[in-house]
């Protein structure tokens, strides 16, 4: 049986292909009636040139068909009926025979090109789904719709057989076509979109098919695309105004909550003064709780504006090379309490490179966090350089300090987060006072200098917080006191 989809391919085979099956169709019938003469009258055999006359009508077209049946009943006079020899067809049946061909040729020819026809809108229609499709399985899918523009606009080019082909988005689009290009315009609702850039040697035929089927498809899916893009951005930006909201509640609550208690003691203290009879004992007891205090307030709000610098991000380091033995010095002068800190960094120690007034407001935050959670205990101090390919004393290398307390260690699970700002871990609240900035302020001077911090502790035996930064240029001498002249670095 013939494959109906071969029957109603959208293309006629070659002309010259159809030429010779014809050709040789009538003459394997005019070969096939010899035999037959003798099992059936000859005036009746002209049906067997039917089946090559439809043949040629379904393939090649009502022309050809037609020609073929002319051909047949000349070849059928000739050869068959009498008087054979002679192109002359003297009976009327004959003429009755030949006017049946015909006919069925130029249906068969017709009923054949109508299905070739509406097999060649089917597989128009099934290219351009194929396209819209595709093109909206790219523009839709894609994280970021411009990723996808040039991929899009690369299967438009296919799809009309040219070189190339851009989709440029609205403003980007205002530009106009270039030299040697076309330009779409693409609308929706009288709302500019974008535009659809092609060759200008682009047939007038492929031209029209874009506007009337191509740009309508890719419009509706353009502005799919931009209307979810549009929402994504609203939901990203929804989502970081709640978080900013959630950090503005908790920045509240908690200053709230760390600027009242020192504010409260001050207030307490200076109301039991009596103006009339103060007594030398308890002016002195009053002087030392205010300053207690006021030293508690003026450390809460320093952290603030750390806070305030890092997440605003106006921290550009000022890089030099510096002492890290000086940078921790002053640091624990920053602390007050020299006695509660044991060092042990190696003399030969290369100097260090970053901004010394960042990296000591790091250490200071460490070091007080250390010593708030050491049970009275000294914080121990180590640092050593790390060996870099070269050396350790080469350039690239990074020096390892670690800042050991023996407090009640933390829990895995809160390693990560003990850097987040005012953040306190389980119970702590209860023991000590510590705002919750220390260690994010930490976190974010020592990344800003190319460093890295980091927690490792074991609860019941102490926690180390490991420290690396990056070693300064081994041929360059450290910068003395730079901490006085750079102080305004740090806000």
């Amino acid at each position: 049986m013939i494959d109906r989809a071969v029957l109603l391919r959208a293309r006629r085979p070659p002309l010259l292909l159809g030429a010779l099956a014809m050709a040789g169709g009538l003459a394997a019938a005019t070969l096939a009636i010899y035999p037959l003469r003798h099992a059936a009258p000859v005036e009746s055999l002209g049906v067997v040139y039917l089946p090559v006359v439809v043949l040629v009508s379904m393939f090649w077209g009502m022309r050809l068909g037609v020609a073929s049946a002319v051909l047949s009943a000349l070849a059928f006079g000739f050869f068959h009926l009498p008087p054979t020899g002679r192109l002359a067809i003297s009976d009327g049946r004959d003429w009755t025979g030949l006017a049946a061909l015909v006919v069925a040729a130029a249906a068969t020819g017709l009923i054949a090109d109508l299905a070739r026809t509406h097999a060649r809108e089917a597989d128009q229609r099934r290219r351009e789904a194929d396209l819209s499709a595709e093109l909206a399985r790219l523009l839709l899918g894609a994280m970021q719709l411009q990723d996808a523009l040039p991929v899009a606009a690369q299967r438009v080019a296919e799809a009309l057989g040219a070189e190339h082909a851009a989709i440029l988005l609205a403003p980007h689009a205002a530009a106009g076509a270039g030299a040697g290009e076309a330009a779409i315009p693409l609308e929706a609702d009288g709302e500019p979109l974008g535009t659809l850039l092609v060759p200008a040697g682009t047939s007038p035929h492929q031209l029209a098919w874009t506007r009337a089927r191509l740009v309508p498809s890719l419009v509706s899916i353009l502005a799919a695309a931009l209307h979810r893009e549009r929402l994504g951005a609203e939901v990203v930006e929804t989502a970081a105004l709640r978080r900013s909201d959630e950090l503005k509640t908790a920045v509240l609550r908690s200053v709230s909550h760390d600027l009242r208690t020192p504010v409260t003691a001050i207030l307490s203290a200076a109301g039991t003064l009596d103006p009339a009879r103060a007594e030398e004992a308890r002016v002195g007891e009053v002087r030392d709780l205010v300053t207690d205090a006021a030293t508690r307030l003026s450390l809460l709000i320093e952290k603030l504006l750390d806070l305030s610098v890092l997440q605003a991000g106006t921290h550009e380091p000022r890089v030099g090379s510096y002492s890290l033995e000086e940078v921790v010095h002053e640091a624990i002068a920053h602390v007050g309490g020299a006695d509660g800190f044991r060092l042990s960094i190696d003399p030969e120690l290369p100097s260090i490179r970053g901004d010394a007034v960042q990296l000591e407001r790091a250490f200071a935050n460490v070091l007080e966090n250390a010593a708030r959670h050491s049970g009275g205990e000294p914080v121990a101090v180590r640092a050593r350089a790390l060996a870099a390919t070269g050396g350790a004393t080469q350039q690239g290398g990074r020096v390892r300090v670690l800042v050991v307390d023996r407090g009640p260690g933390i829990a895995r699970s809160e390693w990560e987060r003990v850097f987040l700002p005012f953040y306190r871990a389980p119970g702590a609240d209860q023991e000590h006072h510590g705002s919750g900035l220390g260690l994010a302020i930490a976190k974010g001077f020592i990344e800003a200098n190319g460093g890295r911090i980091a927690v490792e502790s074991v609860p019941g035996q102490g926690t180390s917080m490991v420290i690396e930064l990056p070693l300064g240029d081994p041929d360059s001498e450290p910068v003395g006191a730079p901490l006085a002249a750079g102080a305004a670095g740090a806000r």
